[in-house]
């Protein structure tokens, strides 16, 4: 007995442990599922970091200048770091840091990004450091609740005060929960106290504006002044805050024994109020306070909003019932992972019965059962993986699972059917089982490792995106991992035990041949099989030239007819609709005219719309922000909930609100699975001179805008707005004994106001901002009318002492790697065939040489989806290379031979063959990035059967005999792998199929590559069933050449473990 027929009958022997490690297995599992986490994505930390820095009051090329660019300089020599990116817009700075992929020490290349931001040198006004965020998946926004008052449109300062007190109690409530790390508040203001002062009023009364400041400011006292030495201590502090607006009112700035009393209030208004928003943000219709929950990453997707459900509808019961306070739910992360569990369960249920089917069809009773017990088996095993290796259960690793579902039993289809047919040839139970297990051991093997290594590839793809996928082989591995452990050492000794109820008489092993000719129904389909291949293997060079002639025309099919695109453009969940309310109209009067649209979407709300925000003069894609512009982005029901599809929503609007008077620029746009921009289209133009930037970009849209395939050409290049440039009078400032740094602070302080200090409540701070009264600076002449104070402390106007110069600054300036950039962005017109890479070449073959021979100091550059697919497209070349030579290594050790395996390989280009027809048959004639990765796992999966066929073929064929019994002895060998081969392919199609169509919900990430899984496998299996036979006999034709005589090469008959 060889040592793996020991090793099997060690296991087959010991009935009680095999059936104890199934039990403690499924237990296991059990305990994992429930404690592990359920999450959306998979925890990810990605090689991404954001700097945010707030300038306030200054212009884009202030911030540029003064913050960005320091930061930059500070960050981009850092060893790791990959591409430098940021937009200065008014009063605010962000600097994107994009590391260098699969860094060893990434942790510590971002503490370095971190620490030089910090250590950027920049102006005493920004009183912040900046904000420097990492982006992990573990830590990520779940929900949005949002609070709306049915009764108000735009918010008054009252209806303010009261929607936001109702939020920040909702706030603290969810903050107390475990669950929960942080809330992040979008349109919730800051409470302020503005004293805002009148230059008319200072000038009659002969009062500077920076004494006032400095008045309000000494005034306000709060500090401790120690304690009392005495037995008790008590301590003394220094109290006299001016903390309501009747307190600063009543403020004296100017009096004395001989001066006029003049308190705050005469000069100055005072109120409480919120601080100025330049946006409006509305959720169905009505100005909202939104509440976005960041959950802790120690709790999963599922519990963490599970439990922030509760406390809302425990807020909303208690505390809101009988108000106008209406609370509305977005962006629900958990619908995907609950779509993706109830997708999972529902097909994997229905394949799983569809695999019951095929295996009580095609095997025993006995084996039927053994085998559909491998599954449950697999899942617990790989759920206890799950658990032990810290992941979650989380829309990538489901989809690994999808994946494998219906390959888990293979290798015990195989083992029990070869231990079938020992047991029906005579042999004792206890003896097939250990030399058919044996006899298959390693077929077995090399069929799961070459699976493996065609996912193998997916750990080295590089991409933001496509570092998720990196989950999917390990969850593939340990699913083929638990099946293999139990198809070669838990079902021999199970296959051993018959089933008392279900046996016949004429089974008895003393009666082979009664057995034999009462067997199986499948047995008559083996026997018709044997004589078609008998009858074809005459004509083999024929059957190559039709099977090579497949090929080719295949290949024409691909070459001519299908495209590749990196992502599915599939159904969405979010449909934008943008545009303008006309030249001049305000943000108030935008907001107004929006509220026609939001009426025509209010009739879906609860139908096809879960809810709609509208955002008034809020920048989009880094531009600047304009009071006439908006954006409605509306959120649907996923697209199995809702009866319409995304394109008829959006037919059915645009029909509506191209009706309504006053609308300009209108745009109807859905998003774009896997792109940030939403445009397939993105054209970066990299130039510092901003007058050759924005020529190159408007005849780069005008060309985009020619092009038949395009539409929605958009330059997203910021406007210029009217800029005063102030400079100091410096004769003049020496001569009437002025301090230039209280000119500058008296010129912020009147423009944006600035905060002297600001009083503690119970939860918030209140800030107490001094500025001046709008009507005191609505133009420049107004604003040069403000004393300014001189060290004799006479008033001077401002306009005597400064020079003002009008021009034109953007609002927003983007940079990448140094450059000043202007994005082009443009979608591809609905039914077009051309891809998005095709329209990119198009315009580098046909626009560019032209441009860049005119500006020969342009960058032009297509970045996102074009980026993407040709990044993709260059790993998956890769990805096939080494998967083919891995495969063909497999195979190498398992037949000791460098011809077999070749033969094998067959399988690969013709399971290929198979995915180019279903898809250009199914009408699909762009297949994306993950169609690709199904067609490359495919190649490990299609060879298994043909590794199958070929070592039944290699260890059952009789050299001995002559050249005349070669066909016969090949189509006899041949039809004894029929079962096994024809219900390997049908289980695991039965798996995925279910999958692939959408049967129990459609997921378009899955189901192109199970459409490529389940029919290049189908194909591939016809090739296994003809071509490997055909090859394998032409090899016997190369042996009887050079061994004229029967047995030249010494090979004898078969072993009888795969009889």
């Amino acid at each position: 007995m060889s040592f793996l027929e020991k090793l099997i009958a060690y296991f087959v022997d010991r009935h009680l442990l095999t059936n104890l490690i199934f039990v403690v297995v499924f237990i296991g599992g059990i305990f994992a599922w429930k404690n592990t986490s359920k999450e959306e994505m998979p925890n990810i930390t990605f090689d991404f970091v954001r700097i945010s820095t707030r300038y306030s009051g200054a212009t884009a090329e202030e911030v540029e200048h003064f913050v960005t660019k320091p930061i930059e300089e500070q960050v981009k020599g850092i060893d790791g770091v990959y591409r430098v990116t940021s937009v200065s817009g008014n009063g605010s700075s962000s600097v994107s840091v994009e590391l260098e992929q699969n860094l060893p020490n990434r942790d510590e290349v971002i503490m370095d990004v971190r620490n030089a931001a910090l250590d950027a040198k920049l102006p005493d006004d920004v009183t912040d450091d900046p904000d420097i965020r990492v982006y992990k998946t573990s830590k990520m926004a779940i929900i949005d609740i949002v609070l709306i008052d049915t009764k108000t449109h735009l918010h008054t300062v009252e209806s303010r005060r009261r929607l936001q007190g109702y939020a920040h109690a909702l706030e603290n409530q969810i903050l107390n929960l475990p669950e929960v790390n942080s809330v992040d508040k979008t349109n919730y203001l800051p409470e302020e106290i503005r004293i805002m002062t009148d230059p008319a009023k200072l000038i009659k009364f002969d009062i500077p504006f920076n004494t006032v400041m400095s008045e309000v400011r000494a005034n306000h006292v709060r500090q401790p002044a120690g304690s009392i030495d005495i037995k008790s201590e008590p301590s003394v502090t220094l109290l006299s805050e001016l903390d309501t607006v009747e307190k600063l009112k009543n403020l004296i700035i100017q009096g004395g024994f001989e001066g006029q009393v003049v308190k705050l209030g005469q000069v100055a208004e005072v109120e409480k109020t919120y601080k100025k928003e330049k946006s409006i943000f509305k959720v169905n219709g009505h100005e909202a306070v939104m509440l976005r929950v960041v959950k802790n990453s120690s709790y999963g997707i599922l519990i963490a909003l599970d439990a922030v459900k509760k406390q809302v509808e425990f807020y909303r019961k208690n505390n809101i019932k009988g108000t106008d306070i209406q609370i509305v739910m977005l962006d629900d992360e958990s619908v995907d992972l609950k779509n993706r569990l109830y997708l999972i369960a529902a097909n994997g249920s229905l394949g799983f019965t569809l695999i019951l089917i095929m295996l009580f069809i095609f095997l025993n009773f006995k084996s039927g059962v053994w085998v559909a017990m491998g599954i449950p088996f697999t899942m617990f095993f790989t759920m206890i993986c799950v658990w032990v290796l810290g992941y979650t259960v989380n829309n990538i690793t489901l989809a690994g699972v999808i994946i494998v579902m219906g390959m888990i039993v293979d290798d015990a289809i195989v083992v029990s059917e070869n231990i079938s047919r020992l047991q029906a040839n005579g042999m004792s139970s206890h003896e097939a089982a250990c030399k058919g297990t044996a006899a298959v051991f390693f077929p077995v093997v090399a069929s799961v490792l070459t699976t493996c290594v065609a996912f193998l590839p997916l750990f080295f793809f590089q991409g933001r995106f496509v570092q998720m996928l990196k989950f999917i082989p390990m969850i593939i591995f340990c699913m083929l991992g638990a099946s293999l452990l139990e198809s070669l050492l838990i079902l021999p000794g199970h296959m051993r035990f018959e089933f008392p109820k279900i046996k016949r008489k004429h089974n008895k092993i003393s009666n082979p041949p009664a057995a034999a000719k009462n067997g199986h129904w499948f047995d008559k389909i083996e026997d018709r099989y044997g004589h078609i291949l008998e009858r074809a293997l005459p004509y083999k060079w024929l059957v190559f030239i039709l099977f090579f002639a497949l090929l080719l025309l295949s290949g024409y099919i691909l070459k001519t007819k299908m495209k590749f695109v990196m992502f599915p453009n599939e159904e969405t969940r979010d449909i934008t609709i943008s545009g303008n309310a006309g030249d001049g109209a305000d943000r108030y009067e935008t907001a107004e005219t929006t509220k026609k649209i939001e009426h025509i979407l209010s009739g879906y709300l609860g139908k096809e719309v879960i809810g709609f925000r509208t955002r008034v003069a809020s920048s989009h894609r880094g531009r600047s922000v304009e009071e006439n512009k908006f954006r409605v982005n509306v959120e649907i029901l996923p697209k199995d909930k809702r009866k319409k599809s995304a394109d008829a929503l959006m037919k059915e609007w645009e029909t509506e609100v191209t009706k309504i008077d006053g609308l300009k620029e209108m745009r109807f746009s859905k998003s774009r699975w896997g792109s940030d921009s939403g445009s397939p289209i993105e054209l970066v133009v990299m130039e510092n001179n901003d007058g050759i930037r924005d020529t190159v970009a408007e005849k780069i849209a005008a060309a985009m805008k020619k092009h038949p395939a395009l539409l929605n050409v958009e330059i997203s290049r910021p406007i210029t707005n009217p800029e005063y440039k102030i400079s100091l009078n410096r004769e003049k400032i020496k001569r009437l004994a002025i301090t230039p740094s209280n000119l500058s602070s008296t010129i912020r302080a009147a423009l944006e106001g600035t905060i002297i200090y600001t009083l503690p409540t119970d939860d918030e701070e209140i800030a107490v901002r001094f500025t001046t009264v709008d009507r005191a600076k609505d133009n420049i002449e107004k604003i040069l009318d403000i004393p300014v104070e001189n060290r004799g402390n006479y008033l001077v106007p401002m306009r005597d002492i400064v020079n003002v110069v009008e021009t034109r600054s953007p609002n927003s300036i983007e940079r990448k790697d140094g450059k000043r950039i202007t994005k082009v962005f443009a979608d591809i017109k609905p039914g077009v065939k051309l891809t998005p890479v095709i329209i990119a070449e198009f315009f580098e073959d046909n626009e560019f040489p032209k441009i860049l021979s005119e500006y020969p100091t342009v960058r032009l550059v297509f970045e996102g989806e074009v980026q993407d697919t040709r990044e993709s497209k260059g790993e998956l070349k890769y990805a096939i290379i080494t998967v083919i030579f891995l495969i063909y290594v497999v195979l190498i050790l398992l037949f000791n031979s460098l011809v077999k395996p070749l033969i094998i390989m067959l399988a690969i280009p013709f399971g290929v063959v198979g995915v180019i027809l279903a898809f250009w048959l199914h009408g699909k004639t762009m297949f994306g990035f993950f169609a690709a990765i199904g067609t490359i796992g495919l190649a490990g999966v299609v060879v298994n059967d043909s590794i199958l066929m070929l070592v039944t073929l290699s260890g059952k064929y009789d050299n001995r005999k002559n050249k005349s019994a070669s066909n016969h002895q090949i189509a006899d060998i041949g039809k004894t792998r029929l079962r096994a081969v024809v219900l390997t392919t049908l289980t695991t199609v039965a798996g995925i199929i279910p999958t692939a169509y959408g049967f129990a919900g459609y997921d378009a990430m899955l189901a192109e590559m199970m459409l490529a899984i389940a029919w290049g496998l189908m194909f591939a299996t016809l090739i296994t069933l003809l071509l490997i036979p055909c090859s394998f006999s032409v090899l016997q034709d190369i042996r009887f050449l050079i061994h004229p005589e029967p047995g030249g090469n010494g090979a004898g008959p078969a072993s009888p473990g795969l009889s």
